[in-house]
């Protein structure tokens, strides 16, 4: 039945906000450290460094949790799949600098030239009409790629992973990069927090009138 339809039945639609708990159990974590993130050496930015500073900033708002204000320790030399099954490594880090639950990942920032025709519309100063004219427009396509891993302080084990992208295509061929990638950033920070703090997600109920 339609919303319209459901009204004049008698039903009155609210807005209710529903708890979402978060996607790890944090009812033991009380530090957390921010380790080094793997990154490609051909990104315009150090975005391993910077998306440290990122996921410190987000966590630090948007959490109960303590994040360590520490140089991030570097990742041993390993191919990714051993790197994530290294439970020493992990919980060495952690204890050294007694954190309760470790953040590492992998990230990508990726920028291609876009430019190319493009379909522009405008109005004739002549007729006063709606003008459709072929023009050619210089643009970039910029896109993040993000792998987050979660390890438990305790023994180093292997927790969670999540991934998350984004591409966003500008205007022009002389856009700021690093204004950029914290554009891309921000617009993944609910995603980041969904994964340690609990969210609210809003849902339409109708209540009927006897």
């Amino acid at each position: 039945m339609s919303g319209a339809a459901l009204a004049i039945a008698g039903g009155i639609h609210v807005s209710v906000s529903l708890p979402v708990p978060p996607r790890i159990n944090t009812l033991a974590v009380r530090k957390i450290l921010i380790a080094r993130f793997v990154s490609s050496d051909k990104s315009p930015l150090d975005v391993g460094r910077e998306f440290v500073r990122v996921i410190r900033r987000e966590l630090s708002k948007g959490t109960k949790f303590e994040i360590l204000d520490v140089e991030p320790p570097a990742l041993p030399e390993q191919p990714l799949e051993e790197i994530l099954r290294n439970a020493t490594f992990w919980k060495h880090v952690a204890e050294e600098f007694g954190a309760d639950l470790v953040v590492s990942g992998r990230v990508a920032f990726t920028s291609a030239d876009r430019s190319g025709f493009v379909q522009q519309d405008s109005v004739s100063p002549i007729t006063g009409q709606n003008v459709r004219r072929t023009v050619f427009a210089e643009r970039e396509e910029f896109g993040l790629d993000v792998n987050l891993w979660f390890f438990k302080g305790a023994n180093g084990a292997f927790l969670y992973e999540d991934s998350f992208r984004d591409n966003q295509i500008y205007d022009g061929k002389s856009n700021d990069a690093l204004g950029v990638f914290y554009n891309l950033t921000d617009r993944l920070t609910p995603d980041l927090l969904s994964i340690l703090a609990p969210q609210k997600r809003e849902e339409s109920r109708y209540i009927f009138d006897e």
